[in-house]
């Protein structure tokens, strides 16, 4: 029972769940410049929590064939057989469905449209379309996480819509330089699968440039974030965010410089936290 149990965690791919609701909470905290109603934030991590949850499910049941071939991979639920197709597909349709009835009681229609926009492009989009036939496919596919700013934001207030833009591509921005780091690392794998991420396409040299060109226009967004700022908490902001900005991009050129595997995990490690750090900022400064 542990390890059915265990199972159908994984299957949900739980790493990526936190960052999703956090981005959500935090947007909602931007957007109010003050801590929401409770029924909000709670509504937020909940439906957040489990339609992420069932999206991410989803994907898994519509990889298999995909994980069965990948080193990093063939472990997981599906493709080593510990949880039985249609269970995991009964389990992730579920949970997926009770993140839009949560977010339909306890959200408004904005905050639900959004949330129910980031599974269909996280889905139908991302992963039955983009994924096996563009090497573009994580750029395009970074709007689903988009989804999750807005849908904190908008479930605040309709007011200052390019603010709520900036969030969002913020992440949208991000997620490329993340996922191609990562990328770089599993090359071979993607390259089994038949899986046109850009490093197994374009190379790891080549890819490295497209990583230190994205995190080059990752910076100026998040610094376009700190006009929308006053008060004590614009100056932390700025700094605490410039330097990791440096940071960030250090580690990228570093890997443009020598584009091994363990530089290419420092850049993808360096880069983990970063939306975290970013979103929390802005909590505390337009909080304090």
């Amino acid at each position: 029972m542990r390890l059915t149990l265990r199972d159908y965690v994984r299957l949900i791919k739980p790493k990526i769940i936190p960052l999703l609701v956090l981005v959500a909470l935090a947007s909602a905290v931007i957007a109010a410049r003050s801590i929401p109603p409770a029924l909000t934030l709670v509504g937020l991590f909940a439906a957040g929590t489990l339609s992420s949850a069932g999206a991410l499910a989803i994907n898994s049941y519509l990889e298999i064939d995909i994980d069965s071939k990948m080193k990093r991979t063939m472990s997981r639920p599906l493709p080593s057989k510990s949880v039985p197709k249609a269970n995991a597909l009964a389990f992730a349709v579920t949970l997926l469905a009770l993140g839009i009835v949560v977010a339909l009681l306890t959200l408004n229609v904005y905050a639900t449209l959004f949330i129910a926009l980031g599974a269909i492009v996280y889905v139908p989009v991302y992963t039955l379309w983009l994924k096996p036939r563009t090497s573009w496919n994580i750029v395009l596919g970074g709007f689903a996480g988009s989804c999750a700013a807005l849908a904190g934001w908008y479930a605040i207030t309709l007011s200052d819509p390019l603010i709520a833009w900036v969030l969002a591509a913020l992440v949208f921005v991000w997620t490329p330089t993340h996922f191609w780091s990562l990328a770089v690392i599993t090359e071979s794998d993607y390259s089994e699968a038949g899986i046109p991420m850009l490093p197994s396409v374009v190379g790891k040299e080549k890819a490295a440039r497209f990583i230190v060109a994205n995190t080059l226009l990752l910076i100026p967004i998040s610094l376009l974030f700190y006009l929308y700022l006053s008060g004590t908490g614009e100056l932390l902001y700025l700094v605490v965010a410039i330097a990791f900005d440096l940071g960030l991009l250090a580690t990228n050129i570093k890997l443009l410089l020598t584009p091994t595997k363990a530089n290419a995990f420092l850049a993808f490690k360096f880069s983990s936290p970063y939306l975290a750090v970013i979103f929390l900022l802005g909590c505390v400064a337009v909080l304090v």
